[in-house]
């Protein structure tokens, strides 16, 4: 399985993007991965103010691809450490 957390908006606006393959998530990113893939996915509403995060986490595994849109207030904290702003 791989995954890819992309991390938008801010106050800068710069991207962040991480990738990480199962194998190479701790145990706290692999629960609270686990987690998120197993709650609904999160409702499309406006962010609170305009310097909010937004992630776009991509799950690619041998079932198929499986991708959430998640506001900064309901990502996971470990998982939300991944992205990297990309220079």
């Amino acid at each position: 399985m791989r995954v890819r957390i992309e991390r938008r908006g801010g106050l800068a606006g710069r991207p962040a993007v991480g990738e990480r393959e199962d194998h190479e998530l701790t145990g706290t990113e692999q629960a609270e991965l686990k987690e998120l893939l197993a709650k609904p996915p999160p409702p499309q509403t406006a962010a609170a103010g305009a310097d909010r995060f937004r992630y776009k986490v991509t799950v690619h595994d041998d079932k198929g691809t499986n991708v959430l849109d998640v506001p900064e207030h309901l990502m996971p904290q470990a998982l939300a450490a991944i992205p990297k702003i990309e220079l």
